[in-house]
């Protein structure tokens, strides 16, 4: 065999071996597009989201996404199934972290074609549900907007508006890198990772049994003894709400009274002010009055179980992948439930405020907006509302009450409008709606005004807005649900100068002048500020320690959650 003939004799076979290689390299992708097309329901046998994967496949042109080198990618696999277990949002009981560990031992057997095929469909099927979870939480939010439909039938206009994530799962379900796209998606804002760090303790909390819930008892306070007052200290204790080091400087009871009185109690079944402090310590994790007494109110909040706070924090984890994402450098919260306006600049809280928010009557509703422009003693529009159901039935019991209140009759809703005569109107006529009410009441800018001498506004279809309030005694009241819906500002001006300080067309100086005097003075912002309207009932605070709020307006009741 000359030399010649030797190389096109290892050319040829070399190309037998090529052919070969070609040949073993099955193209999972089209075998999965005869699969759609031949035997749909062999293929999808025993896998979910059957009608979504058709849609998917056939829209992308029926990608492998887990399949590399003729073989399931279990790095890849892995990756999804690590993130799914090690997720605490998510039920040990649960369809998807079952689901995971089924497939992760699935996964470490050998398999044919077709169940390779049936291995990537079952993936993607459960990367999407995964995915879902983490952008939308699992709030029924349908059965929960029965709700507040049932509530309108009521005359309570409850609102909450939801802005969606703006990624598509579509989308996102085809990106390489499933740890960096968790991570893209995860909120950043309101709280969510301390939430997340709260819940981990309170699993914690029960894998080592929880608390006791304690007896029914009329009232404990500093100088009380008995047995249990020794089952309070251990139940604050199970929490991590005992202070211990203060045991070493207690005092065993309040000044007036004499150790030498109760010589044969026991120091733990006696409230010392070690206890007392422990007590203000958790009342005021629990947005309750900060008094030491264990009364019918820290009573409810002690006996919650750790499943009940597990639960309360998961619904507001969900909460938050409805509030908006984005990045703003100034923005506001108002969480209602806390009834506190918190400043935010550069991720960081400069402010925190007390305010008034609506009553359960009239409940604030729940949206974001932007704050455009300040009203510098303002006009106070009495809404038609108010007027209907408690300007004119006040009227009818006593003529001077608009009188007594500075409120004045006018045209139209114009400020210079005709001041109008109602001396001469005989208010049974508009009582319960027999007849329309023909003026537009207001109260002029004054010491009595409503609105005070600052008001906020972010024009939206609720008609709320900050304002400032004549009424500064209910500030120190720790429950502070008492306005029509508008949101009350313990102190305005401090926000004022908050606005100024990024809006430079607003002199701090002129406006602190107009405000000593009478006369209503817009004030433009050039730079418009988020604000974010929300209702958290749980969260962390700057120690580390997770704080509950009364669920205000029932939300946390009316909203269930799907068990993942």
């Amino acid at each position: 065999m000359t030399t010649i003939q030797k190389i096109l004799f290892f050319i040829f076979l070399a190309t037998l071996s090529l052919k070969a290689t070609v040949n073993n390299d099955i193209n999972f992708s089209e075998e999965l597009k005869m699969a759609f097309i031949k035997t749909p329901s062999k293929l999808l046998k025993n896998v979910p989201q059957k009608r979504f994967l058709k849609r998917f496949y056939r829209r992308h042109l029926y990608p492998t996404i887990w399949i590399k080198d003729n073989e399931i990618n279990k790095e890849k696999a892995n990756k999804l199934i690590t993130l799914i277990k090690n997720d605490p949002t998510l039920s040990k009981k649960g369809l998807l972290y079952s689901t995971s560990i089924q497939l992760e031992k699935t996964l470490e057997t050998n398999a044919s074609k077709e169940q390779i095929l049936r291995r990537e469909l079952k993936l993607t099927s459960l990367y999407n549900i995964f995915l879902a979870h983490t952008l939308y939480g699992e709030i029924k939010w349908k059965q929960f907007n029965y709700k507040l439909s049932a509530l309108k039938k009521r005359q309570i206009n409850g609102h909450w508006v939801k802005y969606k994530a703006p990624q598509k799962i579509n989308d996102l379900l085809l990106k390489p890198d499933i740890n960096q796209t968790i991570e893209a998606i995860t909120p950043k804002h309101f709280g969510y990772q301390s939430l997340i760090e709260g819940l981990k303790k309170l699993e914690k909390i029960k894998e080592n049994g929880g608390w006791d819930k304690l007896p029914p008892f009329k009232k404990l306070k500093l100088g009380s003894a008995g047995d249990i007052v020794k089952k309070l200290r251990t139940r604050l204790i199970q929490s991590g709400d005992y202070i211990v080091v203060c045991d070493e400087n207690i005092t065993l009871l309040p000044k007036e009274n004499n150790d030498s009185d109760v010589p044969h109690i026991n120091k733990e079944a006696l409230f010392d002010t070690c206890l007392e402090e422990s007590v203000k310590k958790f009342q005021k994790r629990h947005g309750l009055a900060v008094d030491g007494v264990v009364g019918r109110a820290t009573q409810k909040a002690l006996n919650l179980s750790v499943d009940d706070k597990i639960k309360k924090v998961l619904l507001n984890i969900d909460r938050i992948k409805w509030l908006p994402r984005e990045d703003k450098k100034q923005y506001i919260v108002v969480n209602l439930p806390e009834f506190m306006l918190h400043y935010i600049e550069d991720n960081q809280t400069k402010q925190n405020l007390r305010v008034i928010v609506g009553n359960k009557r009239h409940p604030t509703p729940i949206f974001s907006d932007y704050i455009s422009y300040i009203v510098l003693n303002p006009y106070w529009k009495v809404p038609e509302g108010i007027v209907r159901r408690e300007v004119i039935p006040h009227m009818v019991k006593d003529p001077n009450y608009l009188r007594k209140q500075g409120i004045v009759a006018h045209r139209t809703w114009d400020e210079n409008s005709r001041i109008m005569d109602t001396s001469f109107l005989y208010w049974e006529d508009y009582l319960y709606g027999k007849e329309k009410f023909p003026y537009r009441l207001m109260q002029p800018p004054g010491p009595r005004n409503a609105l005070g001498k600052i008001k906020f506004k972010f024009p939206n279809r609720f008609s709320v807005y900050l304002h400032d309030t004549p009424t500064r005694y209910l500030f120190k009241k720790s429950f502070r649900a008492y306005s029509h819906g508008c949101v009350r500002l313990s102190k305005p001006e401090k926000l004022l100068k908050s606005v100024a300080e990024f809006n430079k067309n607003i002199n701090m100086r002129r406006a602190k002048k107009i405000l000593k005097g009478k006369r209503k003075t817009l004030l433009n912002m050039n730079n418009k500020l988020r604000i974010h309207l929300i209702y958290l009932t749980a969260g962390m605070n700057s120690n580390g320690e997770l704080e509950f709020r009364n669920d205000l307006y029932n939300y946390d009741k009316y909203q269930k959650r799907i068990i993942r």
